[in-house]
């Protein structure tokens, strides 16, 4: 039983009147949500370089993302033997890692009343963990080197050796 004077909507009018404006919503609070973000990270790359940022409109925001983008890969054409910032980073893990066993080294042969036979094996367990780095590192090296075929020499099957060094072998073709 309807109500006088109230219609019922298609699923069409539903679609259109109630469920595309909530997606519209959802699909801008996303877009805003992103763009704040962006802004986040320009203000504070602005900030750590000098510059002062008053206020940045979404055009703003992408266009300087854009610039920074391609002055990023203008950069990776111009260097292409840089390492990768992965490789800057483990490298400067690796460097941070090796300083601080130094100074746990350090801190044990110099200050007295330290359990000796515990110092021993914590530099143990740091040697252990420094030397897997290095290990897992050459590993990546070499599956990352390509392949020189060329260089290799092909070793040929018995089969072939002996087609060679015997009498010819007659073929219909």
């Amino acid at each position: 039983m309807a109500v006088q004077g109230q219609r019922f909507m298609t699923k069409t009018q539903h679609y259109r009147k109630v469920t595309k404006p909530l997606l519209e919503r959802k699909r801008r609070a996303r877009m805003n949500l992103y763009l704040d973000e962006l802004k986040d990270l320009i203000v504070d790359t602005m900030d750590a370089q000098g510059e002062q940022v008053s206020k940045l409109e979404k055009a703003d925001i992408l266009e300087l993302t854009v610039n920074y983008l391609k002055a990023q890969q203008q950069q990776r054409v111009a260097n292409p033997q840089s390492p990768p910032p992965d490789q800057v980073n483990l490298d400067k893990f690796r460097a941070g890692y090796t300083q601080a066993a130094y100074e746990v080294s350090h801190i044990f042969s110099t200050v007295p009343g330290l359990d000796l036979k515990f110092g021993t094996h914590l530099m143990k367990q740091l040697g252990h963990q420094l030397k897997d780095m290095k290990q897992e590192e050459e590993i990546i090296d070499m599956a990352e080197e390509p392949v020189n075929l060329a260089d290799q020499k092909r070793s040929k099957s018995p089969r072939e050796e002996d087609i060679h060094h015997g009498e010819e072998v007659w073929r219909p073709w």
